[in-house]
């Protein structure tokens, strides 16, 4: 039996339903239910009755789950443990973090780890799966049970343009001045916040302009600096070349938050009190 599968139907038994589950999982409506169909084939019986409200457990499910529920808990438990003999501890960082994960490290006195770029909805699929241990990221909407979050950090959000530019001159800007200048926008996870630059201006009845995008960080201040428009996604405090400037926005638009993500059952309570002291010290 595919362990995944059953990971499956514990997730439309949370859910309630099959779109919810799909979209928690990050897969697809229809891939959700063929699996779920070819677990039930193996098993023999429904474990779900189907209506337009929703998927409820039936009396075999509920048996079914029940078991299955600590079945894949120890199962987990059991990689966990194996891939913390002997092995060394993997963290993921999410794009444009170099400076935050520099802080963590210099808090370890175990240099047993090993650095794993990666987007940080990536990095809980595979914190939950066990493949990955820990992780900083952008703050994501929601997290799996099993994934531990802890928001370190948290930037009020500047807009990123070369000082030549005639807007630059202000003290602050206002989103007005910013929806006619071309935006340019993360075209990944890299900054999990990026829709909620797009729902300042929503907020405000106003149609940002929308420019190229960038695949990183790096690759937005280099567009910013080539003249293709601001951004909004390089957190202040970066590195950047003198040509360009941070400008405060007069509107309140949410911040960028930077959390710390690990699996609870992994052995990293050294990163977890690093990420602690990362937090207290802002």
């Amino acid at each position: 039996m595919d362990l995944r599968y059953v990971r499956y139907a514990l997730a439309i038994a949370r859910a309630g339903s099959l779109r919810r589950a799909a979209t928690a999982l990050r897969v697809s409506q229809p891939t959700l239910s063929e699996q779920l169909r070819a677990l039930e084939k193996e098993i023999g019986t429904e474990l779900f009755s189907r209506s337009p409200s929703g998927m409820r457990l039936t009396e075999a499910g509920e048996a079914f789950l029940a078991q299955a529920t600590v079945a894949v808990d120890a199962f987990e438990r059991a990689v966990t443990a194996a891939r913390s003999k002997g092995h060394v501890a993997r963290l993921g960082v999410a794009d444009g973090l170099t400076d935050v994960v520099a802080r963590l490290l210099s808090q370890l006195q175990n240099g047993n780890l090993r650095i794993a770029p990666m987007g940080t909805a990536e990095q809980i699929v595979s914190i939950a799966d066990g493949a990955l241990q820990a992780g900083l990221g952008y703050a994501p909407g929601s997290t799996p049970r099993g994934v531990a979050r802890m928001l370190v950090h948290r930037f009020p959000v500047r807009a990123l343009m070369p000082r030549a530019h005639p807007l630059a001159a202000a003290g602050a800007l206002s989103l007005a001045d910013l929806a006619s200048e071309p935006l340019v926008m993360p075209e990944s996870d890299a900054v999990a916040g990026a829709r909620r630059f797009l729902e300042g201006f929503v907020r405000h009845r106003l149609h940002p302009r929308l420019g190229p995008s960038a695949a990183t960080h790096d690759l937005a201040i280099d567009m910013v600096e080539a003249g293709a428009g601001y951004t909004l996604c390089v957190r202040e405090g970066t590195m950047i070349p003198d040509t360009l400037a941070f400008i405060p926005i007069k509107e309140d638009v949410p911040p960028l938050e930077v959390v710390f993500l690990w699996n609870r059952q992994a052995d990293v309570q050294e990163l977890v009190s690093a990420a602690r002291h990362l937090a207290r010290s802002g």
